[in-house]
């Protein structure tokens, strides 16, 4: 049996809220006979709230055959040094209680930040097996692009050596965006090694749970009972545009009143400015909720009439995205509503619903004016061009495949 281990400091379980690519790719593995750890942080990241009993350095569950290790890190509340103690802390604590498990046969070290890939391949060396580097996010890149870091500063010089370096001793890179080859071979490194894997659904699940509504979605929908939904689940952080959301409910406000419903469903650093954008401007139309878990997610797209989605207009994206969110609402065959200026706009593709420029928060309102004046058969159609696009390219399974051939 191939001992497989996955370190993402924020995997997640779909009883909770959040991002399950690794659990859902460990669930499929595990079916195929491999034996899979995933090690992540046992800091709850969307609520800020800590899983670990005082005292306790780490502390192991499983989930469908799918090992997890909790491991302590520092807390937080927002982005600021000690997000920073939060990160160290998992890397440092990482390394020292991953060495006292069985040695692995592949170690898969995920980005958010790179200080997992560094844990990685340290371990990959101690234990003398392969190494892939998962790129979620390009680092310094993607900081550059957001303002975070600034192009020439020593701490960008020092993450760029870093990212080469990684990227020449993983034995694969694997890519979550389309078109991010072109940016890794740019550094020299080799084509073969680099392996595109989006993220995508896991349909079976997503299926048999449709019917399930658990408390907190019944919650929701009973507010908005005879009212046309249009929805947004996912993180409410700087690098995810809401502000042209709230503006188009304004829009849609200004011409229908209250009959279009936005159901902001999610949580972040964000949340608190975009409840007092809506107060701000008087919105009757816009309603906040705490994040839902994963398993809740098919039961509240089925009782919904349109999805949302907006971005930043960012260098980065000429590489592509692969939003989780969007796999969730072409799973559940709703039409989207999407803003940005991306390499590979998959709504638009699909046929899956309308696409519009990042910040045309006019666009994106009468987008949802087109759909609310359609007739349900008419969203159902194009909803359904969404369910085969995402069946025919993102089921988990198949990416599943497409990693187990590297491993």
């Amino acid at each position: 049996m191939k001992n497989v281990w996955i370190f993402n400091h924020y995997a997640i379980p779909p009883k909770v809220g959040g991002i399950t690519r690794h659990f859902d790719f460990a669930k499929q593995l595990a079916q195929r006979g491999y034996s899979v750890t995933i090690f992540a942080s046992s800091f709850d990241h969307k609520q800020r709230v800590e899983m670990l009993e005082k005292g306790k350095k780490f502390k192991m569950e499983e989930y469908n055959k799918v090992r997890f290790v909790w491991i302590k890190t520092f807390p937080y509340k927002k982005n600021d040094i000690k997000r920073l103690l939060n990160i160290f802390s998992y890397a440092k604590n990482l390394y020292f209680i991953a060495r006292k498990f069985e040695k692995p046969d592949v170690i898969l070290a995920s980005s958010f930040h790179p200080f997992t890939w560094i844990v990685g391949y340290l371990l990959s060396k101690k234990f003398k097996c392969r190494f892939i580097a998962e790129v979620r996010d390009l680092w310094p890149q993607s900081g550059i692009d957001l303002g975070a870091l600034k192009e020439g500063s020593v701490i960008v010089k020092l993450l760029r050596k870093l990212e080469k370096f990684i990227y020449t001793k993983a034995d694969y890179v694997v890519t979550v965006l389309p078109k991010a080859d072109q940016y890794i071979e740019s550094l020299g490194i080799e084509k073969n090694k680099i392996v595109h894997i989006p993220n995508g659904c896991d349909i079976e699940r997503f299926d048999s749970l449709r019917n399930s509504i658990s408390e907190e979605v019944s919650n929701i929908l009973r507010e908005h009972e005879g009212y046309f939904k249009a929805c947004y689940l996912g993180a409410l952080g700087q690098a995810n545009a809401m502000e042209t959301i709230i503006e188009a409910a304004k829009v849609v406000q200004e011409k229908v009143g209250d009959s279009i419903h936005f159901l902001i469903i999610g949580d972040g650093p964000e949340k608190e400015k975009l409840q007092n954008m809506a107060k701000e401007f008087e919105l009757k139309n816009v309603f906040f909720y705490s994040p839902i878990a994963k398993l809740s997610v098919p039961a509240l797209l089925e009782h919904v009439d349109v999805t949302l989605v907006s971005m930043h207009n960012l260098k980065v994206y000429r590489f592509g995205i692969s939003l989780n969110k969007l796999f969730d609402y072409l799973c559940a065959a709703k039409p989207i509503v999407f803003a940005g200026n991306v390499a590979n706009d998959i709504v638009k593709e699909s046929c899956a619903g309308i696409s519009c420029s990042s910040y045309d928060s006019k666009a994106f309102a009468e987008a949802i004016l087109r759909l609310y004046a359609m007739s349900k058969e008419e969203r159902e159609r194009i909803g359904q061009k969404g369910r085969e696009y995402v069946q025919k390219y993102h089921d988990i399974k198949m990416l599943a495949t497409r990693l187990e051939k590297i491993l």
